[in-house]
């Protein structure tokens, strides 16, 4: 397999377009990186008619064994007598071809992955070619005797049109027998089909501006819902990550999320972000939405994913990040190149680009950098379940806390979606302790947990919190998943966890809590324990990360493995 590289040299729009300085490299150099990076070619050829572009070439690490004859520089109705020149010379010298890929020079945002593909689609589906397109759902017309007509059945929605494929010149696969064929591609072509960006040509000096725009400037799509039946951890986790993108780099981002959630769709707008609002629950509605974004970037913060949508993001040639809570939240962990971001170390064997442990906790900038008073003498004790609370368990340790003592106070936090709010209210009036009950504490949980001497809560992102601000927690678990978590998450030593909420008895939850309280030692360990473990900058190390894994080569161990 030849993968041949058309770059002629000053008879372009822009004078030598191929070897100007797009980012950190000669134009052609970012087609080269790709080239070399696919797992199938064998050689990386450039043609040419001009010494100085072939001269790039070769320091970029492409051959070039001869130069392109006068007649086959100038600008030509077709490429086809460039690749069979090209064919013809290397098999005179002795070069045995069976495919050929062409890779335009001026389609500098195809990856590896995009060449792999096509080779796979052209060996694997039968085809002569295989040819990369754009896909565009819009309203297109024609012209016809100085008449427009349509290419389109009816008019509607973008998403229920008919797709119209162009050909981007990105990756052109095709079978050494259509070189000398007398059709332009064979009888049985092929597509794949590539995002707007991966797709994108550059033929003049706006477009070179535009190129290097989207190379500055990442495009980063967050997939995420956040709301009242659902809680907003999601939200503000995916929100922390885009301010330290913002911090980082020039990214172009927004959040795709769903109608169902409105409280998530006002917090994320409301934080300066463009919101691309889903009005549905199909699968390819949200498929489509990512292909018309073309992210370089798509980060998924969801509670599950399932195996189809993630098969189906291998297609699409973005670097696919998932913020999961552990492995498990994930249906598959196969098919496609992806980085994971876990909280929880895993102790099964991990997929390659997993990050996982308490050093990947993303918080918010409020738990970031603050200084915790242990005091010697406890006075607040904060209750805090997530958004929903579904077993009552506020209710529960408010009741079982009645029995502090009165230098004590008790407070607890609810969600949005808290459904025992009557209840809550309709016992506490006949409590000898008063506990106050806040809705919806927002940005102020943060100044909540750090002024609480502990915090009795649930396991989810909570814990990592009040570790970062240095508040010890007697934890209860809320469903069988969180149970093991916390089980794993206890030997840290910065909260003590009791069992499934459900199951604890009241009184062995008020001696826990009397307990830690009236031990100030094992509050300041907790704590030092607690601010050694999670230093608030999740956020930071996963947006370097994932700017750094978008531009990694694959390694030649990887390419020996596939081939």
């Amino acid at each position: 397999m030849v993968a041949l590289v058309p770059a002629r040299g000053g008879s372009d729009p822009i004078p030598h377009l191929n070897i100007k300085r797009l980012g950190d490299c000669p134009l052609l150099a970012h087609t080269l990186r790709a080239a070399k990076g696919s797992l199938y070619v064998d050689r990386v050829v450039v043609s040419t008619d001009d010494p100085r572009v072939a001269e790039v070439a070769r320091t970029h690490g492409a051959e070039v064994p001869f130069l392109r004859p006068r007649e086959l520089a100038a600008d030509t109705p077709s490429l086809m007598p460039v690749f069979a020149h090209a064919v013809h010379t290397l098999e005179a010298a002795g070069e045995s071809i069976d495919v050929v890929v062409v890779l335009q020079a001026t389609t500098p945002f195809r990856e590896a992955t995009a060449v792999d593909q096509a080779v796979e689609r052209l060996v694997e589906g039968g085809f002569d070619t295989v040819i990369s397109v754009t896909e565009d759902r819009t309203l297109n017309w024609r012209e016809e005797d100085g008449v427009l007509v349509p290419l389109f059945a009816r008019e509607g929605r973008r998403e229920d049109q008919v797709p119209i494929y162009k050909e981007n010149g990105a990756v052109v696969a095709l079978r050494r027998a259509v070189v000398d064929a007398p059709s332009r591609f064979g009888e049985k072509v092929g597509y794949l089909v590539l995002d707007k960006r991966a797709g994108f040509t550059v033929y003049d000096l706006e477009d070179f501006w535009m190129a290097e725009r989207l190379l500055r400037q990442p495009r980063v799509l967050f997939r995420v819902d956040g709301g009242a039946s659902m809680g907003m951890g999601h939200v503000f986790r995916s929100l922390a990550i885009a301010e330290a993108l913002r911090g980082l780099s020039r990214a172009d981002i927004a959040f795709l999320m769903s109608a169902d959630h409105p409280e998530g769709l006002v917090t994320v707008s409301r934080a300066g972000y463009a919101v691309r609002v889903v009005g549905d629950r199909k699968e390819e509605t949200y498929l489509d939405h990512i292909r018309d974004f073309a992210p370089a970037i798509l980060i998924n913060d969801l509670p599950a994913l399932e195996g189809s949508y993630l098969t189906a993001l291998s297609h699409l040639g973005a670097t696919t990040v998932n913020l999961v809570d552990t492995l498990d939240d994930l249906e598959t962990t196969e098919h496609y190149a992806q980085v994971i971001v876990s909280v929880m170390n895993q102790d099964r064997e991990t997929p390659e680009g997993f990050y996982g442990g308490p050093a990947y906790a993303i918080l918010r900038e409020h738990f970031r950098g603050r200084e915790k008073e242990v005091r010697e003498s406890p006075r607040l004790v904060l209750l805090s379940f997530g958004g929903s609370d579904p077993q009552g368990l506020t209710l529960k340790a408010a009741r079982a806390l009645q029995g502090l003592g009165p230098g004590v106070e008790v407070l607890a936090v609810a969600g949005p979606a808290f459904s025992f709010r009557r209840e809550f209210e309709a016992a506490s009036a006949s409590w000898p302790r008063r506990v106050p009950l806040i809705n919806e504490a927002g940005g102020h949980i943060a100044e909540l947990m750090l002024e609480a001497d502990v915090m009795v809560g649930s396991g989810g992102m909570s814990v990592y919190e009040i570790a970062a601000l240095g508040t010890p927690g007697v934890i209860l678990g809320q469903n069988a998943r969180e149970d093991k978590r916390m089980r794993d998450f206890a030997r840290h030593g910065t909260v003590e966890y009791l069992g499934l909420g459900t199951e604890v008895e009241e009184a062995a939850l008020a001696a826990a809590v009397g307990a830690l309280l009236g031990d100030v030692g094992r509050r300041r360990e907790m704590s030092a324990r607690g601010r050694a473990l999670v230093d608030g900058l999740g956020a930071a190390r996963a947006a370097e990360m994932v700017l750094e894994r978008r531009g990694r080569p694959r390694t030649p161990e990887g390419q020996e493995a596939r081939r």
